[in-house]
Parts: C-alpha cells; structure tokens; sequence
C-alpha cells in the first residue's frame, strides 16, 4: 500500500525501482518524525516523511523535476491513502478465524480515520473487541507508553493480565522490540522483509 501509493503521486517517477529501498529510505523520516511529533496523526505523519524525502534525498525541487506545490499535493493525496492499503492475502481469513476464540484487539500506527476507512474496505468483515490508536494514546510505536497503555487497558476493559495475552506482529522494530522489553509474549507473523520485519533492520 505505501508503494503503490506513493508511486500513483507525481513523484512516481522520481522514485527507486527497488520497492524495499524505498519503503527503507522512507523510515528513516517517518520514524523520527513519529518519535518527535507524538500527537500527529499517522496521515500527517507520513505526508511529512514524503515531502522530506523528496526534498532531502531526491532533490526534486532543487532539480528542477517538481515544483515545492507539486511535492506537497503529491504528499497529501499519498498520505489520504492509509486506509485503502491492502491486507496481506491471508489476513482477513486468519483474523475471522481467531476472532471465534479468542479476543483480538490491534495496538495500531493509523489514526482513527484512517482505521476506520480500513475496517470498512481492506479488513471489512472482520469484528475487533477494541482498537487502540495511536491518536488515543499520544505516541507511536515502539514508545513503551503504548505497551503500558495496552496493559492497563486490556486490564480496565477486559480483566486481562500481562501474562494472559499473546501479541502478534510483524514488525520486529515497532513491536516485537518494544513487546520483548516489557516481557510480553509475542508471535512474529514474518512476511519476508515487508517494512519494519527484517532482522537486520528491526533497529534504527
């Protein structure tokens, strides 16, 4: 979804060939903007990682390729896109069929728009407990303060213990790092480098 959005921009064009070099140049602003910017939204967020990397690393104003309103245009239609990004293809499957045994609540990135807008497309059919965002927290993955969020909340609304819930992740930076810390039980779903799951990358 971050790939095929970004390419569908003016900036296309401009872009690597090499779908995991982008999505790895593309981190390193998002994550530190995360990290600085707690209250944004994952939108804002990523809109701001783009313009950033098109200005910062591929020089297209400076080139004279875009104009500073084409990047900025292209970075706001990038970033509206959250919600429509694809589940993998054996996503919604797996979640109908735990969701019959078990209480499943993602501890999420997206802001509430944009989840909202996946729960209606890209997971649609697929029934949450709860949903914890990172617009109700105030921070992003992998701050601690959403683990200690989650666990007082599994807590509050369920009556769930630390030791009664296994997380289950992809990404070895944003949530099995942070997850390990804490000393929660986890299962990593790898999905074969996809952004944030490869070992040599889990740290920034």
């Amino acid at each position: 979804g971050i790939v095929s959005s970004a390419r569908a921009t003016s900036l296309g064009p401009h872009l690597p060939k090499d779908n995991k070099q982008f999505l790895l140049d593309i981190e390193k602003h998002d994550t530190p903007i995360q990290r600085d910017n707690p209250t944004w939204l994952q939108s804002d967020v990523i809109a701001e990682g783009l313009r950033q990397y098109a200005l910062q690393d591929l020089k297209v104003v400076e080139e004279g390729k875009l104009t500073e309103k084409e990047v900025d245009e292209a970075c706001r239609e990038y970033a509206g896109k959250i919600g429509t990004y694809p589940a993998f293809p054996d996503t919604v499957a797996a979640i109908q069929r735990l969701g019959k045994h078990y209480k499943l609540i993602p501890l999420t990135n997206v802001d509430n728009k944009s989840f909202a807008q996946t729960l209606s497309g890209p997971l649609k059919g697929c029934d949450f407990d709860a949903i914890y965002t990172a617009e109700d927290i105030g921070s992003y993955k992998p701050s601690l303060k959403n683990f200690h969020y989650l666990l007082d909340h599994l807590k509050q609304d369920f009556g769930i213990e630390k030791g009664d819930f296994c997380h289950v992740a992809q990404s070895l930076f944003h949530d099995h790092g942070p997850a390990s810390e804490m000393q929660l039980m986890g299962v990593w779903v790898d999905r074969q480098g996809a952004m944030g799951g490869s070992v040599e990358n889990a740290q920034e």
